[in-house]
């Protein structure tokens, strides 16, 4: 139960995002890129940053946080284990687009290594 109050407590603070979610976009994408951040390293929370910087990269960065939300919120009510590491993760993914220190895929990669080796 206090996971799901942290969960709904982050959502309800969550900022107003300027571009609104499609989801199509993750979609299309999402099985591509989770294949390359799992080939890249075996770590759970590098992936999570790795997944969320290349959706940031190739859809928009609300539709990738939203995404990682929505991941979180099925881990709760399915087998997953719900973590908020992991959505600090995917914020750090995003922000590194954001931030214009990863421009290109190969740079998420990077980027995320430096934060979870």
């Amino acid at each position: 139960m206090q996971n799901f109050i942290i969960f709904v407590l982050l959502m309800v603070s969550t900022p107003v995002l300027a571009d609104r979610p499609e989801f199509i976009c993750t979609a299309r994408n999402a099985e591509e890129v989770i294949s390359i951040a799992r080939r890249f390293s075996s770590n759970d929370k590098n992936n999570h940053c790795s997944v969320s910087c290349l959706l940031a990269l190739r859809c928009s960065k609300a539709e990738s946080f939203a995404s990682g939300i929505l991941k979180e919120i099925r881990d709760f009510f399915g087998s997953g284990n719900p973590e908020m590491a992991d959505i600090r993760a995917n914020r750090i993914g995003i922000g590194l687009v954001r931030n214009q220190r990863a421009r290109f895929e190969n740079e998420c990669l990077e980027q995320c290594s430096l934060y979870y080796p």
